[in-house]
């Protein structure tokens, strides 16, 4: 399917939710992809436009007609007014969809900077974690994750297989998952590099639910209030959202 049947598809609620949420993440990843809305959208105002012209002729030569009813002189009077709420309808639209996605944007490139690959850190297990990474590091996301949870099988109290196995999850898109990792590292005491509140922020800002961004937002206050991991990224967030 070509990306402009694909955009009407999308605009005309054809899609599949699946590839709904697809849509979405391409808009914030592929630059081209969103030129190639905003075209289309210029393309249906003119659409819009033309067509209210064509129909404002049809009503000028239908009320120059003998036997005319009254009411049509009131729909050519009002046409103008109807045709501009339309258009002001899409811009409305377009404007939301863009807002709603902007702090899943945030997430995405902040996924795109940090989670590209993974150092290879000390472990008790230092083995087993080294090829965990070495499997995340070349994008076998399953076989990564697989990997972690065995370490943690061995060691439930591991802390970075615990971080590393709600970093894969988020790549995976198994949020709650990743969510339960996260809060997990969050609530372990002793570490002062402890970036679990900062994740699970990015990963209900990626996961985008109704009430995620709020609760996020929460999430990030604190991250900044007690000078967590991510505090800097947190407060420049906040300003934005």
């Amino acid at each position: 399917m070509d990306d402009y049947n694909y955009i009407d598809n999308y605009f005309k609620g054809m899609l599949p939710p699946e590839e709904m949420k697809r849509f979405d993440q391409k808009i914030q990843e592929d630059p081209a992809f969103a030129e190639n809305i905003a075209f289309y959208c210029s393309v249906m105002q003119e659409m819009q436009e033309q067509a209210a012209a064509d129909k404002k002729q049809r009503f000028r030569e239908l009320y120059k007609k003998p036997g005319l009813p009254a009411q049509t002189s009131l729909v050519k009077k009002f046409w103008p007014y109807m045709a501009a709420a339309a258009v002001i309808g899409v811009i409305v639209f377009l404007a939301l969809m863009f807002t709603k996605t902007a702090p899943a944007k945030m997430a995405d490139q902040y996924i795109q900077q940090h989670f590209q690959t993974l150092p290879v850190t000390m472990s008790n297990r230092e083995d087993e974690m080294k090829k965990g990474l070495q499997l995340y590091n070349e994008h076998k996301f399953p076989e990564a994750l697989q990997q972690f949870e065995e370490i943690m099988q061995s060691d439930s109290a591991d802390f970075i297989a615990k971080k590393n196995a709600g970093i894969v999850s988020l790549r995976l898109e198994h949020y709650d998952k990743a969510l339960a990792y996260f809060r997990q590292i969050a609530a372990k005491p002793g570490y002062y590099s402890n970036p679990g509140l900062f994740y699970q922020a990015i990963t209900l800002l990626k996961r985008n639910h109704p009430a995620d961004k709020k609760t996020a937002e929460n999430l990030l206050r604190e991250v900044v209030e007690k000078d967590l991991e991510g505090s800097e990224t947190a407060a420049q967030w906040l300003k934005k959202m």
